[in-house]
């Protein structure tokens, strides 16, 4: 039998994340508390040192150190005993003076089932219970001295009826049984409040010097890793979300659920951030859910292997911070749930589009690359080709599902826009892919390939100027006829600088240095049948064989359309790396050289030179002209 070993290390911070997660649920509803809304004025008191008593009992369980943190809880969860022991202590009581039945919570069944009993089985049963309850308190307290015996106070009403105290009297016991716990705690309390200021302190002071020497970023940051608060939000949130589906669909007929499941889901959704603390949980769990369908995509694509290759850590934040910024913007806290839930399906599908597009940005390459490298397993490709048309289709859907039910605007124009782009992305390396696919099923080299891949590119990105300048557009005409603000004008700027002017700035330089690399490449001389006879290699760059090819001033050659390519990357021989735009003045160089030593004296020698150094150096003006 193989048997799982799981390191330490990982039980201890399982441990860890699992006892911090409640302290979220308590700043989840000491948040959602109004201290101003008091039952009465008598009550302002308790309910003022609950409310900031709960805040304290949450930074306790989130700061505290994994030690201490147990310990803690090993005391939560003997109070809890004391008070189910107190429960058991009552129901005999009443059982015992055979009171009307209880009705109160959880408690009925139990004060049931006591009842029935005789009076020697209820005794010994609830004296079972008691002692099994006060030796589980002593050792999660750690307590193996005499004052173990002290916690079976509440078991005084069963030991008083052996020693024949009447019935009357039960409640009296009972009584002091509960008093007498209340004041062992208040004094453990007490007795200890020194020790845990001290640990308070020590813990502030700590802190305070770290933040003194490295920074409040770097301690906050070591913190975040440390009790690995991220996992701590996802789990929050998750649970948080459903136990409000729960309430939806499991605790009577609420009016929510007629309106169907979408709605139910976006108001669940839009309930489960009604605080700062649930809505950055719910940007980190749109982080994590991002995160591992891009995985899922990278694995879907190229198994394991790709997972293996995979270090982009930071991938899938950009989808959980998209939600952060823009519910801060458009103030999702403040709106009423079924407005939270309105506007919660805008926001969600800002956050798939941006999804879509990183799903795009991960399978472009991995698309492009089983073309151009001829891979031969068939199933690669259809994998391939089945997510492409995924992600082109499904953008277009979602765009006419959103116009089916919110009128257009210049939000919802920059929205869809986003997704209309991926969509002609995706066609666009489809098309590249099929170019690359018939290039390699030719029997010989396809000379102009690079220019259509280049046409092709330059299309695509044509049509997403179009589009951005489309929205710029309309975003102009509903500045000055429509409902102007400053918030529309600023994401208008924006947009113009980011997907309008940025995007022709990049157009232009592509065009240019394309331009720059077809000179380069005019300027060097086709090799003749005799010397690619001579050399019989092949192309250093794509290693197939040459019928044509270029020379370089170094005297290497390679195929046309490959030179083509690498010099509109880098400016350099691929194999001796010397400049290639050195060639006319290496050229010149030479020339002027000749001429001072005398090379060119007679007349047939000056006939070999087709012209003067200065119609050279006009050749070469004319050429950069």
């Amino acid at each position: 039998m193989i048997r799982l070993k799981i390191p330490r290390e990982y039980i201890v911070t399982g441990v860890s994340i699992i006892l911090r997660v409640p302290s979220l649920f308590l700043l989840e509803v000491w948040y959602r508390w109004d201290i101003l809304d008091k039952p009465s004025d008598d009550q302002e008191l308790i309910a003022t040192g609950i409310y900031y008593s709960t805040l304290l009992l949450a930074v306790a369980l989130a700061a505290l150190p994994i030690e201490k943190l147990v310990s803690f809880y090993m005391y939560i969860v003997s109070i809890c005993l004391f008070a189910i022991a107190y429960y058991l202590s009552e129901i005999y009581v009443e059982a015992e003076k055979k009171a009307h039945q209880l009705s109160k919570g959880n408690i009925e069944a139990l004060f049931a089932f006591i009842e029935d009993m005789d009076s020697m089985t209820r005794l010994g049963f609830i004296l079972g219970l008691q002692c099994m309850i006060a030796a589980l308190v002593a050792y999660l307290l750690d307590i193996t001295d005499w004052t173990k015996y002290t916690f079976l106070v509440f078991a005084a009403p069963v030991i008083a009826r052996i020693a024949g105290l009447s019935v009357k009297d039960l409640s009296m016991v009972h009584n002091f049984a509960t008093i007498y716990v209340i004041l062992m705690v208040m004094f453990y309390i007490f007795n200890n409040l020194g020790h845990a200021i001290d640990i308070l302190k020590d813990g502030v002071n700590q802190a305070m010097e770290a933040a003194r020497i490295f920074g409040w970023i770097t301690v906050l940051m070591i913190f975040w890793q440390t009790v690995m608060l991220p996992v701590q939000l996802l789990i929050f949130w998750i649970s948080l979300f459903s136990v409000q589906l729960y309430v939806y669909f499991y605790s009577g007929n609420h009016p929510i659920v007629q309106e169907g499941t979408i709605v139910v889901f976006l108001a669940a959704i839009g309930e489960c951030c009604a605080t700062p603390i649930s809505l950055f949980a719910l940007c980190i769990t749109i982080s994590y859910t991002s995160f591992y369908i891009l995985t899922l995509t990278k694995f879907y694509l190229q198994g394991f292997d790709g997972l293996m290759q995979d270090n982009e850590v930071l991938r899938g934040w950009t989808e959980g911070i998209t939600m952060l910024l823009i519910a801060i913007q458009t103030g999702l806290l403040d709106l009423k749930p079924l407005q939270r839930a309105f506007l919660m399906s805008i926001l969600l599908f800002i956050v798939a589009s941006s999804l879509i597009q990183s799903m795009y940005e991960v399978t472009d390459p991995i698309l492009l690359a089983l073309s151009a490298s001829h891979n031969k397993r068939l199933f690669k490709h259809v994998r391939a080709l089945i997510l492409c048309t995924f992600l082109w289709m499904f953008p277009l859907y979602m765009t006419y599902c959103i116009c089916q039910y919110f009128s257009l605007d210049f939000w919802l124009m920059i929205i869809i826009s986003s997704c209309v782009l991926t969509s002609v992305q995706v066609i666009g390396s489809l098309v590249i892919y099929t170019l690359f696919m018939y290039d390699s099923i030719r029997m010989t080299p396809w000379e102009s390939l690079d220019d259509i891949v280049y046409y092709t590119r330059a299309s695509v990105r044509v049509l997403e100027f179009f589009v951005a300048l489309f929205v710029v557009c309309y975003g102009i005409k509903e500045s000055f006829f429509g409902e102007w603000s400053w918030v529309n004008s600023s994401i208008l700027m924006v947009h113009c600088y980011f997907n309008v002017w940025q995007r022709l700035q990049s157009g232009w330089k592509s065009f240019l240095l394309r331009r720059d690399a077809v000179k380069k490449l005019e300027s060097l001389p086709f090799a003749t049948e005799e010397e690619l006879a001579d050399i019989k290699d092949v192309c250093a760059i794509c290693f197939q064989e040459m019928h044509s090819a270029r020379i370089t001033n170094c005297k290497h050659f390679y195929h046309n359309s490959c030179l083509k390519k690498w010099l509109y990357i880098k400016d350099a021989c691929p194999m001796c790396h010397q400049p290639i735009n050195e060639i006319a003045s290496q050229a010149e160089e030479e020339y002027d050289e000749r001429q001072a030593a005398g090379e060119e004296g007679d007349e047939e020698s000056e006939d070999g030179n087709s012209s003067t150094s200065e119609d050279f150096t006009d050749d070469i003006q004319n050429e950069d002209t």
